[in-house]
């Protein structure tokens, strides 16, 4: 894919005197919550001040350590007349705590946000961390608040150019500034063999087995189901285990669904489902492959680059934001995965089969490249410093 969007610099930033609100509706642990944690940290060693306004929420802790304010407001509803009234409370927050800039990170509270920027003359910055949809027209029109900031950010070039697609003519607005991550937390190199075995045996997989991770929410649209009728077509004389990490949220009759398909593929006694991983560094560390075989493309994929944060060659669909983070070459070209036609368990297979053949020090170059693309391209640092870039445009 083109990157034709521009992406702002990672250069640093002094916010010395200047205060930035973010509005977020709650604050646990998605993905657009965890990024407004880690600007708010960012606001602050930059010299800003941070303040969020939000419902609050579990990161809230995490933000008021980090030195950021969290006030309270009504901003997750989505009733008309709440958000009507939340033009108000924000605009009087702002002019209260002298707000400098404000940015937007849902579509019910951007609307809110939207009109208090307005009113108070204050520059408004939004971010679209979700998927893009083209209808129905209300629900298109809804999601516009998203693209109505001075600037918008996407989280990949593929959002940018589905933003494009469906808002015409947000495209001057759009900036392109990829989820990162904490790559010195994924690091292989925290992690002893007794680690690694400790985490295998919780699992109840040896040592000398080969592990596919599978990290992401047990749904439908993940494709758990995919990957497992992938398994059942591999023509490699070796059996891997495969260990699905993620929550199923109250979907048991899915995963009751995959336990009956892995054992009449008969690979029953070599999946593993584990449901929520608090620790995702150590799962990473005691795999040899993972995989993400989403059947409708991610906008970004933020465990694919974590994977390869964490030295792992992975799989992941070919659409969306895997084709940017994802270098399907060879391991002496800088390759450090494969791209498998989407919702295709044949293809998968296929990309599967190709990573059982690879000698191991060939997996082990494709995970030193994975490792070595998020340095450079994907982390939570050159994150959080081109948003602040954006910041400092808006602001001069």
């Amino acid at each position: 894919m083109s990157n034709r969007f521009h992406m702002p610099s990672t250069a640093p930033v002094d916010l010395t005197g200047r205060t930035i609100l973010q509005v977020v509706p709650q604050l646990e642990t998605g993905g657009a919550e965890v990024t407004t944690f880690e600007m708010a940290e960012a606001i602050v060693k930059a010299g800003g001040r941070a303040v969020v306004a939000s419902q609050g929420g579990t990161l809230e802790a995490k933000i008021t350590a980090a030195g950021g304010t969290v006030i309270h407001l009504p901003v997750a509803s989505k009733n008309p007349l709440t958000m009507w009234r939340n033009v108000g409370r924000l605009a009087k927050l702002m002019r209260t705590e002298k707000i400098d800039l404000i940015h937007g990170r849902s579509r019910a509270p951007c609307w809110s946000a939207l009109f208090a920027a307005n009113r108070t003359k204050t520059p408004y910055v939004t971010t679209f961390h979700s998927t893009v949809h083209e209808k129905p027209k209300a629900k298109t029109l809804y999601n516009s608040s998203l693209v109505r900031g001075a600037v918008s950010i996407a989280n990949s070039h593929f959002t940018a150019s589905r933003i494009e697609a469906v808002y015409p003519w947000a495209r001057p607005r759009l900036r392109v500034i990829p989820r990162g991550c904490d790559a010195q937390a994924l690091a292989p190199q925290n992690f002893s063999s007794a680690d690694k075995a400790a985490k295998r045996a919780a699992w109840g997989v040896n040592d000398s087995d080969f592990v596919i991770l599978c990290p992401a929410r047990v749904t439908h649209l993940k494709g758990q189901h995919v990957l497992i009728d992938a398994l059942g077509l591999l023509t490699s004389v070796l059996k891997p285990k495969l260990v699905l990490v993620g929550s199923a949220q109250g979907r048991e009759d899915y995963v009751a669904a995959l336990k009956s398909q892995a054992a009449a593929l008969g690979y029953g006694d070599r999946l593993v489902m584990t449901g929520l991983e608090t620790h995702m560094a150590s799962a990473y560390a005691a795999a040899n492959l993972a995989i993400v075989p989403t059947i409708r493309p991610e906008p970004f994929g933020r465990t694919i680059i974590e994977a390869q944060a964490a030295g792992l060659p992975v799989i992941g669909s070919d659409a969306g934001g895997y084709r940017e983070t994802i270098k399907a070459s060879a391991p002496a070209d800088g390759g450090t995965g494969w791209l498998a036609t989407i919702n295709n368990a044949a293809a998968l297979a296929a990309a599967i089969d190709a990573a059982l053949a690879m000698s191991p020090d060939a997996l082990a170059q494709m995970g030193a490249n994975g490792r070595a693309n998020i340095l450079e391209n994907y982390t939570s640092a050159a994150m959080c410093n081109r948003t602040l870039n954006v910041y400092q445009e808006l602001l001069g």
